[in-house]
């Protein structure tokens, strides 16, 4: 645990320091200084995560990003922290301020939030994806520069999440020791703001709000903790999808917009989100919340940030794969020799729509049902809390109708959006964890509007019986996820070090190439690459080294 935490500080502190002098470069320019520019340290966090987040992105095209990279910007860092010393001291201070101004119990409940989270990180990696090809990605954009026709090793290399390239930065590797410290840092950041902001809405009796902040905590407790110490896209996204509707409830009954450099922290988490998992597409719709004012320039802000983002995103997914967006077969207007052939990109998509509906049956199976024979299996086969949440969502669409008869117009544009994301999630792969932000949301503020409604009942006016409940709720996570912590007080060594993370024995393959196949029908771990899962019989290097990328020969 105390190398967790020592990385842990130290990325809060690179992010803290990036976004801090970011900011006050931006409130330089001519027109963006907006009445209040002071932001909250997370903000600031935020902000150098995500700006951090493009810089690689674009460096990935050209150099590994490894070693050197961190040692480089961690040198920037520094001489920023000169610069900037004054400003970031006071924020820090301000920061500490608001977090030792929480009464006692509510002190010790963050501490204990933060601890289970930090106990859960250091637990062994169970999660296939990472075990499969989240490593091996990893790999990949440590050592070299995007590599043309990686897609054809191993489909998945090609789902291209830009979320690889930061996490391949902040991915510290120590003997047999593999940590991946990003989902859960910045997780802890989520978790310490939502904190917040339910005792600040507690402490103004506003049940509503305190209730929508306080579940989105605990209903993401319950079921992202078993995979928060893997780089997997779903965790980062749901976690921005969050902060994304916290800056636009700060924005609540507010006559003004969101200042220009929380404006351009919404573009950066939504088009970074996007970028990290296709899935988040339609939370683009959440900028249109703040185009009242100064359309133009804050429609210019949209068009920057959507092309610094985004292109670097689409020029990996060209050489990746050869195609605009993969696995989009529509979507075909390259022709290179390191192109992806059209049929396994076909298949691709086939399969993970499948997957999402029935994991357990054929794709072509699925994929010939008709939706009333997909969706009840589809429904039946979920765990009972994703059940829940999923049933809930399905009943915001009554919520949004009595918002727009009691006028609560905020509201429903907010549940709107929701339910947009969510179509397109269903209509496209209906696995819980592709939205899982979008449905924490859905699910909070179904739960705190009928909280809302039904104030005038005395017993929900009462916050002691409110707080009652959520603690009944809170005992039921640590049930079900006791077996974190306590897996961690048994074995003295997580207490200073994560559990190790295995590599596996394999055998040699050859095409032109050398490349590994593990036995015993294993995962690849963190093998050396190239390692696969099933021999390549058409696959060969464009070149005489890897970095060349690779084609496939033979195709029909």
């Amino acid at each position: 645990m105390l190398l967790v935490l020592f990385l842990w500080i130290f990325i809060f502190f690179s992010f803290s320091v990036l976004g801090i002098s970011l900011v006050k470069l931006i409130i330089k320019i001519p027109g963006l200084k907006g009445t209040d520019d002071n932001l909250k340290l997370d903000e600031y966090f935020f902000i150098g995560f995500l700006a951090l987040s493009l810089v690689t992105g674009i460096l990935s095209i050209f150099i590994p990003i490894g070693d050197r990279v961190l040692i480089i910007i961690s040198i920037i860092v520094l001489l920023l922290l000169v610069i900037n010393f004054r400003e970031i001291v006071l924020n820090l201070k301000e920061s500490g301020k608001a977090v030792s101004g929480l009464e006692k119990p509510n002190l010790i409940l963050l501490v204990f939030f933060i601890l289970f989270v930090l106990m859960a990180v250091v637990q062994n990696i169970t999660w296939l994806d990472t075990q499969a090809y989240h490593v091996q990605n990893i790999q990949w954009i440590k050592k070299y520069p995007v590599v043309p026709g990686l897609g054809n090793l191993h489909d998945r290399f090609a789902f291209n999440s830009m979320f690889f390239v930061i996490s391949a930065l902040f991915t510290f590797h120590i003997k047999d020791i593999l940590v991946f410290p990003l989902n859960g840092i910045c997780y802890v950041v989520l978790i310490a703001r939502l904190f917040v902001l339910y005792k600040k809405e507690s402490d103004k009796g506003i049940a509503w709000k305190a209730v929508f902040y306080i579940l989105m905590l605990l209903i993401s407790l319950l079921i992202m903790i078993p995979n928060i110490n893997t780089p997997s896209p779903d965790i980062i996204c749901a976690v921005l999808t969050i902060y994304i509707f916290v800056l636009i409830f700060k924005n609540m009954g507010n006559k003004f917009q969101l200042n220009y450099p929380r404006f351009i922290l919404l573009n950066l988490l939504v088009f970074s989100c996007i970028s990290f998992k296709l899935s988040s597409l339609f939370l683009v719709s959440a900028l249109l919340f703040f185009l009242n004012m100064d359309f133009t320039k804050r429609s210019l802000i949209i068009i920057v940030s959507f092309i610094l983002i985004i292109s670097s995103f689409i020029i990996r997914n060209y050489y990746l794969s050869g195609y605009l967006i993969y696995p989009f077969p529509a979507i075909d207007i390259f022709n290179v020799d390191w192109k992806i052939p059209m049929a396994n990109v076909i298949e691709t998509k086939s399969v993970i729509e499948a997957w999402a509906r029935i994991p357990v049956t054929p794709y072509p199976e699925v994929l010939a049902m008709k939706f009333p024979e997909w969706v009840l299996p589809w429904f039946t086969q979920m765990s009972f809390f994703s059940k829940l949440i999923v049933a809930v969502n399905f009943f915001s669409v009554f919520t949004l109708i009595i918002m727009v008869l009691r006028k609560d117009y905020f509201l429903a544009k907010v549940q709107l959006i929701i339910l947009i994301n969510l179509i397109f999630w269903f209509v496209e792969a209906p696995d819980p964890r592709f939205s899982y932000g979008c449905l924490f949301i859905g699910f909070s503020l179904t739960f705190s509007y009928l909280v809302k409604i039904s104030g005038s009942v005395a017993f929900l006016r009462e916050m002691k019986y409110l707080k009652i409940i959520l603690a009944c709720f809170l005992l039921v996570i640590i049930g079900r996820r006791i077996m974190a912590p306590v897996g961690t007080l048994k074995d003295p060594s997580l207490w200073i070090h994560p559990s190790s993370f295995r590599t596996v024995e394999t055998k040699d393959y050859f095409t032109n190439f050398h490349y590994r196949i593990p036995v015993n029908n294993e995962e690849c771990f963190n093998t050396d690459i190239p390692c696969v899962t099933y021999p390549l019989n058409n696959v060969y290097l464009r070149g005489k080294e890897l970095n060349e990328g690779f084609r496939v020969l033979n195709v029909k």
